[in-house]
């Protein structure tokens, strides 16, 4: 049962939408990544996540290379309670040439590939990926505000000594996505690497003012028994041709 949806932007996509653009990723560079939180049910319910999809968006116009393994060594899906650390909850390594996981509970697919627009980053069409976790039977209180993130760690950049690729999550404006954006709050929440939390991004100006309104997120549940979290974020530090911001 979906429960919480912060699905992928229909509208006002990429630099052509000028200052009302809606689609955004973020990157923290080598300290660590973005995340956000969400909430199932009421208080009193206890519900079990079954699997959580986020999308990734890695390169530039130099580096657009064919599949995920080769930007990054692995993926990681990191989740914790309120104001708790994130702590990994799936983990699978990647391999070059390949979108596949060494984790089958990790299921990668280019979403690109199947009708997604690509994303525009100061003119170069870069491909999005789909990252689903699945089978993760997280049990979860219900009414409470738990936290996750996804990071990889990047592949050396060929003719570099000390560059990696960074890992890029995708977000999205809720108010100008013009589709449903459960719980979006305004608010995303930064973590160094390994999970120790590190702060939250919010309305400080105009430039962190448009950051805290790019959440995203789409969250399957059962009550007492199974739930899907399906969430697209973004991390720190927007490398997209963002007019205006």
């Amino acid at each position: 049962m979906l429960v919480v949806n912060r699905g992928l932007p229909q509208a006002n996509l990429n630099n052509v939408s000028g200052p009302s653009r809606s689609n955004v990723r973020w990157g923290w560079h080598d300290e660590g990544f973005l995340g956000d939180s969400f909430s199932i049910g009421a208080p009193g319910e206890r519900w079990v996540i079954d699997s959580i999809r986020t999308w990734v968006v890695p390169g530039n116009a130099e580096h657009a290379l064919p599949h995920l393994g080769d930007f990054y060594k692995d993926v990681r899906l990191y989740f914790g309670g309120p104001e708790e650390d994130l702590t990994p909850a799936s983990t699978g390594q990647l391999s070059a040439a390949s979108d596949e996981s060494g984790n089958p509970n990790i299921r990668i697919s280019e979403a690109t590939r199947e009708g997604t627009l690509f994303y525009d980053d100061f003119g170069a069409n870069l491909r999005i990926w789909q990252v689903e976790f699945s089978n993760l039977d997280m049990a979860v209180e219900g009414g409470l505000q738990y936290r996750f993130g996804v990071w990889g760690l990047g592949r050396q950049v060929p003719g570099t000594e000390d560059r990696t690729y960074m890992w890029y999550n995708h977000a999205s404006n809720a108010r100008l996505s013009v589709s449903q954006q459960d719980g979006a709050d305004g608010t995303m929440l930064l973590f160094k690497r390994g999970g120790p939390v590190e702060g939250s991004v919010q309305r400080r100006g105009q430039w962190l003012g448009q950051a805290r309104r790019y959440q995203r997120s789409s969250i399957r549940a059962s009550r007492g028994r199974s739930s899907q979290a399906a969430k697209h974020r973004e991390v720190m530090s927007a490398q997209a041709g963002m007019p205006g911001y």
